[in-house]
């Protein structure tokens, strides 16, 4: 395993991160759905993914990896508050609609309304929330995003609350259950072929 070592997020390193998102979600279910037409992925993506780091960094409690920034871990914690317009118009996160397009939007509130309906019955609970965990696909498998979960895990146990997240495939849902989630529930998003695993880890009494 690489040493790595996390530290949060800072507005010098927002392009590198959101790089890095665009980098290692280029074929995420969820990118595929909303964007369908790889043109507008590769014209938009960088944007959106820039829209996401920065609102993160605005609201939540995000990592990547020291140095170089290779990895990233979107963390929301147990004591976020709900987004402003202020927040929303900031960020960037306000234009999304007018910037993808209605068809697009369409499919992008579909996902997040269904995914949002769900998230409090999984997790009623003060949780972390891990929206999104991104390694430049020619750092994985040398252990980045694990040691990006890992402080977040340590602060979890110590406070007695629980993380949960949004799974898109088998393959992620695996790696996640391999550190420590477990699947609470599964659910297809409608009029699409995407099926999600939810997911939460429980603190450790270790």
């Amino acid at each position: 395993m690489t040493a790595v070592y996390p530290v949060p997020l800072t507005a010098d390193a927002v392009d590198a991160a959101a790089h890095v998102i665009t980098r290692s979600f280029a074929a995420d279910p969820g990118v595929l759905f909303v964007l369908p037409d790889p043109a507008d992925r590769e014209r938009l993506g960088p944007t959106l993914a820039q829209a996401v780091v920065r609102f993160t960094l605005r609201c939540g409690a995000p990592l990547v990896t020291g140095g170089e920034t290779r990895g990233v871990a979107l963390w929301f914690p147990p004591d976020a508050l709900p987004p402003t317009p202020e927040d929303l118009e900031e960020t960037g996160i306000a234009v999304v609609p007018e910037l993808i397009g209605a068809a697009a939007w369409g499919r992008f509130k579909r996902l997040l309304d269904h995914l949002d309906a769900l998230h409090p019955t999984m997790a009623p609970d003060p949780h972390w929330y891990l929206t999104m965990l991104g390694v430049d696909p020619a750092w994985q498998h040398r252990g980045l995003g694990e040691a990006l979960m890992q402080p977040v895990f340590e602060q979890a146990d110590r406070d007695g609350v629980a993380c949960y997240l949004e799974s898109p495939t088998a393959e992620n849902t695996r790696y996640y259950a391999q550190r420590g989630f477990a699947v609470v529930a599964e659910t297809d998003v409608p009029d699409s072929d995407m099926h999600i695993w939810m997911m939460r880890r429980d603190p450790s009494s270790r």
